[in-house]
């Protein structure tokens, strides 16, 4: 059934669909970049290695922190780009 529906959308349609997609595909792809080098490092780790702690203010409030906003935005701009490619991939 979904060739049927995809029988009918034109050449033309098609073509300008792959240029829509590929451009907010790589439109996403910069926002994950650029959001992910935003990121500081974590070294829990490390510190978990040579016994430091998180007991101070910022540790205990993390969850609202930039950070945590950060990280937000990073999954789900990486679940969109998901969606995209599955999309583009099943109309193309």
């Amino acid at each position: 059934m979904f060739d049927i529906l995809l029988d009918t959308i034109s050449s033309k349609a098609r073509h300008i669909m792959t240029n829509v997609f590929t451009i907010i595909m790589a439109i996403v792809s910069i926002a994950i970049i650029i959001v992910v080098l935003m990121q500081e490092s974590e070294t829990g780790g490390v510190s978990a290695i040579s016994g430091g702690s998180n007991d101070s203010f910022y540790g205990k409030n993390k969850k609202r922190s930039k950070e945590q906003i950060l990280k937000i935005v990073t999954l789900a701009l990486g679940a969109f780009m998901l969606v995209l490619s599955i999309v583009f991939f099943a109309v193309v």
